[in-house]
């Protein structure tokens, strides 16, 4: 029997909606298929080092996969195994996000099944408020899902793949930055949109709701209130413990009106053409 481990980090619940429709379509295929949050994945090495087919998912930050899920793809071993990866956006780009984490798997040694690009809600800040994707991924989206899993296991039996190139994205932004540093070209983008976080201790209900909800343990318990060390995302705001502080003690001070958010998305937007290009497989 073929064997998978589907490996996803997820914030806001839209990756992992994609890597459970992919899992169920596996199961569905008769597949013995482990599906676990990237947090959980140190405690259960046995799931993805033995198994015969390795997918990653992770929502795009800034046209780029999060730099953790990165750091977490290179230590991988893949010894000829298969590898897909996945990925959800805000519908703006999801720019080079996928090329990244398949060439880092097949640097380390995995023939890459395919990529899967998901669009859904937008979930920074200033982009809830617009509702931008509201609603997405949808039931048209999570269906494209399936086809993607059940073309990625036809891809496996018949011993295809493709070279993480062809994941690469289209627009004229990520191919004019490719060769640079992803964090000098992720700083580009991020410059105008990104936030200061307001901490008002006096709204603070010591949950730690915060705490248990950041990605990167960057917040510890204090004797009155969570402390924060603002380390996060290699640096890069992700602004989960906004999003989830249930006091409202957190707040994110937005940078630029929205006529100038709005503008700065359609002046990086991916093109009809490269949206369309949902999935990539054999």
């Amino acid at each position: 029997m073929v064997s998978a481990c589907i490996l996803y980090f997820s914030q806001t619940g839209n990756t992992e909606k994609v890597a459970y429709t992919i899992a169920g379509r596996f199961q569905g295929e008769g597949v013995d298929n482990v599906t676990l949050h990237l947090e959980d994945a140190a405690d259960f090495p046995e799931a993805y080092e033995d198994s015969d087919i390795v997918g990653v998912g992770f929502p795009t930050f800034f046209g780029y996969p999060p730099p953790h899920v990165m750091k977490f793809i290179r230590r991988l071993k893949g010894k000829g195994r298969s590898a897909f990866v996945f990925t959800t956006y805000g519908g703006t780009t999801a720019g080079d996000s996928l090329f990244d984490a398949a060439m880092a798997l097949s640097k380390r040694g995995f023939r890459v099944l395919g990529g899967l690009k998901v669009e859904a809600f937008d979930n920074y800040p200033q982009s809830i408020w617009l509702k931008i994707n509201e609603g997405r991924p949808n039931e048209i989206d999570l269906a494209r899902s399936e086809e993607f899993a059940a073309r990625i296991l036809k891809a496996h039996s018949e011993r295809q793949g493709i070279e993480p190139e062809a994941l690469a994205s289209t627009n004229p932004f990520f191919i004019k930055n490719r060769g640079k540093p992803r964090k000098k070209t992720v700083g580009a983008l991020r410059e105008k949109v990104e936030g200061k976080v307001i901490f008002n201790k006096e709204l603070c209900l010591f949950c730690e709701t915060c705490k248990k909800s950041c990605p990167t343990k960057s917040i510890t318990s204090g004797e009155a209130h969570p402390e924060f060390s603002w380390k996060c995302i290699d640096g890069m705001r992700c602004y989960q413990c906004v999003r989830v502080c249930p006091g409202k003690a957190l707040l994110y001070e937005q940078p630029i009106s929205d006529k100038e958010y709005k503008k700065l998305l359609k002046g990086i937007a991916d093109t009809p053409e490269e949206k369309a290009r949902a999935y990539i497989v054999p």
